[in-house]
């Protein structure tokens, strides 16, 4: 809320009590009937989606999320915004998004924490799609009514994801009860597990109450069963507003050195799946540069720059480093235009070719 000033104490106060928010209070209802809770999770599953990490072309990451927004792109198309973990995305290059449509997805990391102290779990993925999906209404977001969800402890609550394995896409979790509750976490017993982080904890009602973020196992040196931990939604709500409050204009690309990506011992990292690729296979030896190992699939350089060129000048530049790279960028803003000069393989004529490209900031 920004700081009000204001002439007298009275119109203070009316200023101050016009931003309190209202509450949806959730009472303790009687649980749905078995018809009514199948026709909700049908419902809700169109805007649940499974989230699989990649970093490059190897597939690391499982995760859960939801389809939260969308805005007109180009062309009939939309972007998309899924909510899901900050633990789910970080360290991923890109993400596969499965919807419950049966379409795969290309997603881009695109709002994230920017520091150490800001750590909340909290990330969002962003995908174009002409498909018209489904939104789960984060009510707090509504900056029209200035809502927030009103929980109570012993309240029903489920949950939707994909844990452990891809096999189990959109699992519905039983009904649990939310056993404890303070303004960051809604401590509840329905059944989460790896693979259900990002993914939505709702109300028996369909209110989107929470991220599930956490299993509890251990409290002091004790096992414990059936505890979870979903970020309350309105916290989630604030942390989603200054997340895409620091969102700026990117060239949208991933880059490592080019020393870093040839020495890199991808096998010890990703096991078996790495047991084939050789980075010579993209690069050529004897070079130098950085790398791009990744092209956001949303963002300006998509669709010109592609995963694997090794940039060696920008606008003239010679890059040797990434700190090189940065420095030729300089302050990214809407509308600046980046040549780039770039090697890529080309797997028609398998050669590698020196290429000149032009990057327009969007």
């Amino acid at each position: 809320m920004k700081k009000v000033y204001a002439f007298s104490l009275v119109l203070l106060l009316l200023l101050l009590t016009s931003c309190l928010p209202s509450d949806i209070a959730h009472p303790i209802r009687d649980v749905p009937t078995e018809a009514e809770f199948q026709a909700l999770v049908e419902d809700l599953s169109d805007s649940t989606v499974n989230l699989f990490g990649y970093y490059m072309t190897f597939e690391v990451s499982l995760g859960s999320g939801l389809i939260f927004d969308r805005e007109p792109s180009k062309d009939g198309m939309y972007y998309y915004y899924v909510l899901t973990n900050n633990h789910v995305v970080e360290t991923m290059t890109y993400m596969k998004v499965k919807t419950n449509q049966g379409n795969i997805e290309i997603g881009d990391i695109y709002a994230f924490p920017l520091s150490e102290t800001d750590n909340d779990d909290i990330a969002i993925v962003r995908f174009e799609s002409s498909y018209e999906y489904p939104l789960i209404e984060i009510k707090p977001l509504d900056t029209e009514t200035n809502t927030h969800v009103q929980l109570s402890v012993g309240q029903y609550v489920f949950g939707i994801g994909t844990p452990v394995s891809k096999d189990n896409f959109n699992l519905t979790t039983n009904l649990g009860i939310i056993s404890d509750l303070n303004s960051y976490y809604v401590s509840h017993t329905a059944n989460i597990n790896p693979g259900n982080s990002g993914g939505p904890l709702f109300s028996y009602d369909g209110t989107f109450i929470g991220v599930n973020t956490q299993r509890v196992e251990i409290i002091n040196g004790e096992t414990i069963y059936l505890v979870g931990d979903a970020i309350h939604v309105n916290k989630v709500a604030e942390v989603i507003q200054r997340r895409l409050g620091n969102v700026t204009p990117k060239l949208g690309i991933i880059i490592r050195p080019y020393d870093d990506f040839v020495s890199m011992e991808y096998e010890a990292y990703f096991g078996d799946k790495a047991a084939d690729f050789d980075p010579y296979d993209y690069v050529p030896k004897n070079s130098s540069g950085v790398v791009i190992i990744e092209v956001n699939s949303t963002r300006s350089s998509a669709g010109v720059l592609e995963r694997f060129d090794l940039v060696q000048k920008l606008n003239g530049v010679e890059i040797k480093s990434n700190e090189d790279l940065i420095n030729a960028i300089g302050t990214l803003q809407v509308g600046n235009t980046y040549t780039f000069e770039v090697v890529r393989f080309n797997e028609d004529l398998h050669i590698f070719e020196n290429l000149e490209l032009e990057v327009v900031i969007k």
